[in-house]
């Protein structure tokens, strides 16, 4: 039997794994890109840093305004760079005010003329500082340095030129480049861990997934068919995982069909043999006799020579079933379907029965429809089915016992119905009556003889034309019936049997 490819009943899955993997990729991306970020612009290294400019430059717009007010105190009061006494009354209560200034007054030669008691003060190089200034001017930084910050102004006492000078405070600089650096490479290496380790986290139902299916496949690898692989999601891997059940679901099918052909194949050798051994036996303790001339007489010379013919053509009936069953069981049973008159073909079988029924003094009850009932199938073995029904209705009916027949049809199907009054069987014997060899107890022991196949052929046929049959009991009669697909169209059965 051929199994069909239902692969396409799967769907495909709606989620690519390639597009969840790079969204992961860039989620851990971003994260750790923020993370150092945030790691870079948190550092106290730069935070102090912009602490320090900040203070640095509100220190020195006060030290300006400070130079701006001295430098027109000192024009105001209309001095010259000789009266060192009047700068000085004038600079000493703002050198006392600030202490951490450092003032001073220079001629336009440099010559120092007034000094704060600030060391840095009193050792500055006028000339120098004045072309630090000039060059602070050309680009822009005035103030800055890295210690500390001179601010210079010029005055005009009367007809003198000077400089006034104010120092600022030091600022010693907490800014550490290697340090920074340092910190930097920490931060980097940090991102790539927080990148790494959220990668495989979101990653990691993914890993642990396709492990469980490796786990599956080596289950099912080693025979254990009733094992399922989880499916989870919708994505390649679940769409994967479908498969792999759907072709374990296939093999243990298979395995139990072949399972079931063994143990029928053991069967029907056991049974054959039975079958066979009992009437061989009887043929050659015939033929013995005949051989070694023990008989008295002709008559009995030529009862024997019946006997031995009748239960050759008995063996002879049974393999011919045993071929027919096997022939039935192929793969490429050749099936001619027409459309017949299922009514008259069964009139003409009742007809056939008819006398067989009568001389056992057996009463027939028909019911089947005048009209015609078309039905497309092999006649020729349907007629095997009904003929095999009819017969064993006769076997095994009661004396004076009643036989029905009834045909009718549904909006599916076309049932036939066969009754005939017998000894009362146990459900459990019912479900056996279409198995191969199978015959009940009473009628092993009664004189009615049957090869215990002539049901399973019927059930074969039946099979082959997408139809059931079975057997009902109640009280002491037994039903057969029989139910065929209603017109259906021979291509289309004529498909459905070459998909079996």
């Amino acid at each position: 039997m051929k199994i069909r490819n239902d692969a396409h009943k799967i769907s495909r899955p709606p989620v690519n794994l390639n597009t969840k993997l790079l969204f992961i990729f860039i989620l851990s991306l971003i994260v750790s890109i923020l993370a150092f970020v945030l790691f870079i612009f948190t550092n106290p290294q730069i935070n102090n840093i912009r602490d320090q400019q900040i203070e640095q430059q509100k220190e020195e717009e006060t030290i300006k305004k400070l130079l701006i007010q001295l430098t027109h105190s000192l024009e105001e009061k209309q001095m010259n760079l000789d009266d060192i006494d009047n700068i000085s009354s004038t600079l000493n209560p703002i050198t006392d005010a600030h202490p951490n200034l450092g003032f001073l007054v220079a001629n336009a030669k440099g010559d120092v003329l007034f000094h704060s008691n600030n060391k840095k003060i009193k050792s500055t190089n006028i000339q120098y500082l004045l072309k630090q200034k000039l060059a602070a001017e050309s680009t822009g930084n005035q103030s800055f340095n890295a210690h500390y910050s001179s601010f210079i102004s010029l005055l005009s006492l009367q007809d003198d030129i000077g400089y006034l000078i104010i120092e600022g405070p030091s600022f010693e600089p907490i800014f550490s480049p290697t340090r920074y650096i340092y910190q930097v490479y920490m931060g980097l290496g940090g991102s790539v861990l927080i990148f790494f380790v959220l990668f495989l986290l979101c990653t990691r139902p993914i890993t642990r997934y396709i492990k469980q299916i490796e786990e599956g496949i080596n289950r099912i690898v080693n025979k254990d068919w009733t094992y399922s692989i989880p499916v989870k999601g919708k994505n390649e891997l679940s769409f994967l995982a479908r498969n792999i059940n759907w072709m374990t679901e296939q093999m243990r099918q298979r395995f139990e069909k072949e399972r079931k052909v063994e143990q029928a194949k053991n069967e029907l050798i056991t049974n054959l043999s039975h079958d066979l051994r009992t009437p061989l036996t009887s043929i050659i303790g015939y033929l013995t006799l005949l051989k070694d001339k023990q008989y008295k007489n002709s008559q009995e010379l030529e009862q024997y020579i019946q006997t031995t013919y009748g239960i050759s053509l008995k063996l002879k009936n049974l393999l011919d079933e045993l071929f027919e069953y096997t022939k039935l069981s192929l793969p490429d049973v050749d099936m001619q379907f027409q459309e017949v008159d299922l009514s008259g073909v069964l009139y003409q079988l009742v007809g056939e029965y008819t006398p067989m029924f009568e001389n056992r003094g057996l009463s027939v009850k028909v019911d089947i429809p005048d009209d015609a009932v078309f039905i497309s199938i092999d006649i020729e073995k349907m007629i095997r089915v009904f003929d095999n029904l009819l017969s064993n209705a006769e076997k095994y009916s009661h004396e004076s016992g009643d036989i029905e027949i009834a045909l009718y049809t549904n909006e599916k199907q076309v049932i036939t119905r066969i009754s005939n009054t017998t000894d009362q069987i146990a459900s459990e014997e019912l479900s056996h009556l279409f198995d191969k060899f199978y015959r009940m107890d009473k009628a092993r022991s009664s004189k009615v003889v049957g090869s215990g196949i002539g049901l399973s052929i019927a059930k074969r046929i039946v099979e082959l034309h997408q139809g059931e049959i079975w057997a009902e009991s109640e009280q002491n009669k037994i039903t057969m019936y029989v139910a065929l697909p209603l017109q259906q169209d021979i291509k289309e059965k004529e498909t459905l049997y070459e998909d079996l």
